[in-house]
């Protein structure tokens, strides 16, 4: 399988074949076909495996301080191969619903799973959250894909600008996320 995400990210969905998987993992095309009779049948193993690391659990005391933690851990691991792979199975995605699925479940779930932790300890701290998880994880996933599709050169170290987290956290958390004096979340 990492013969596969590693094409996919290197060279896309359109120039992955069963015979460059093969070379890369270095077994037979006939060894691919006994077990995946189809290129699609590969992809979707393979995209059954992505699924990201998991971010830390972190209570920074604040909806706003949680959410800026959460955005960190995606642009870290979507600047490197996952996100690339990631860019190729959405756009494939569009035309395939069972691996449609398979990437919601492995990267949207677990975003919207973190998020509700972090909507569930605001909630407890008397914060307000301007969103619900499932509408907060399309933005937070959506916007990190979108700065890894689009972004040039090698590094990303730009992948997420302090002006997308900015905006991000005030769409998902409100005004509560606002830094007030001292850095902690001001409330209205």
């Amino acid at each position: 399988m990492e013969a596969v995400l590693s094409l996919l990210a290197d060279e896309g969905y359109a120039r992955l074949t069963t015979a460059a998987v093969a070379k890369r993992a270095g077994v037979s095309t006939a060894t691919l076909y006994r077990r995946w009779p189809s290129k699609r049948e590969l992809l979707l193993a393979a995209a059954g495996q992505i699924g990201e690391a998991e971010a830390d659990d972190v209570d920074t005391g604040t909806v706003g301080g949680d959410l800026r933690a959460l955005l960190a851990h995606k642009r870290a691991v979507l600047s490197g191969r996952i996100g690339a792979t990631l860019v190729a199975l959405v756009g494939e995605s569009a035309h395939d619903r069972e691996l449609a699925a398979i990437v919601r479940t492995s990267i949207l779930e677990p975003t919207r799973e973190h998020l509700e932790a972090i909507f569930d300890r605001a909630a407890a701290r008397g914060e307000a959250v301007g969103a619900d998880a499932a509408s907060a994880a399309h933005l937070v996933v959506g916007t990190v894909l979108a700065r890894v599709a689009f972004a040039e050169g090698a590094g990303h170290d730009d992948l997420l600008p302090g002006s997308d987290v900015t905006l991000l956290i005030q769409a998902i958390a409100g005004d509560t996320a606002q830094p007030g004096p001292g850095g902690r979340a001001r409330r209205r």
